[in-house]
């Protein structure tokens, strides 16, 4: 997760797409600072637009993004992320002042799993973790740099959950618009370019 790391706050931005919702999102990988591990960063506020009436400009809104920074991959970091309990529910202070409660459960298993950039055929550490996926039945979205990546890792997801992909590979509507810099491949490479 190195990009998303330095992008933290543009995750505030679900708060705009989901209104209403409390969204928890663990954000986990090798890459995160050891320093960093077990942060958790509350995002209560976004970029207001120019509409007058628009629901951004409401003082009275109370939902937030919470994210969890966790070191490691997501199968040997996994029972940390289930056995969040909090007894009591975890204050986060926004702008205004205003408290957002988050309430974790025990034994919970995520609702949807995000792998951006994956490189799953290229890491054999991705394969425990796939293991896990299969196991909890999580649906999951992977996105890599170029269609042959996204093909070998079909295949790598395919052999070990012994089914055919639910979704596709197919170009992403919202990768990087931009080409990625001194890419080893001699393909055209985009961030998150194909998602499957």
């Amino acid at each position: 997760p190195e990009k998303e790391l330095l992008q933290l706050a543009v995750f505030g931005e679900l708060r705009a797409l989901f209104p209403g919702l409390q969204l928890y999102i663990e954000i986990v990988g090798p890459a995160v600072p050891q320093c960093r591990d077990g942060e958790t960063i509350c995002i209560s506020n976004y970029a207001h637009c120019s509409e007058e009436s628009c629901h951004c400009r409401s003082s009275e809104r109370t939902n937030a993004v919470m994210l969890r920074l966790r070191k490691g991959y997501y199968h040997d970091r996994y029972t940390d992320i289930v056995k969040v309990v909090l007894n009591s529910s975890l204050l986060c202070m926004a702008k205004v002042t205003k408290l957002s409660k988050f309430l974790w459960h025990s034994d919970s298993n995520p609702h949807l799993i995000v792998a951006p950039n994956a490189g799953v055929a290229a890491y054999s550490s991705w394969l425990p973790t796939i293991e896990l996926i299969k196991e909890m039945g999580v649906p999951a979205i992977f996105t890599d740099f170029c269609e042959e990546a996204a093909f070998l890792a079909s295949r790598c997801i395919s052999s070990v959950t012994g089914r055919p992909l639910s979704l596709p590979i197919q170009i992403n509507p919202f990768r990087q618009p931009m080409a990625v810099e001194d890419s080893a491949l001699y393909l055209p490479c985009y961030s998150n370019c194909f998602i499957f």
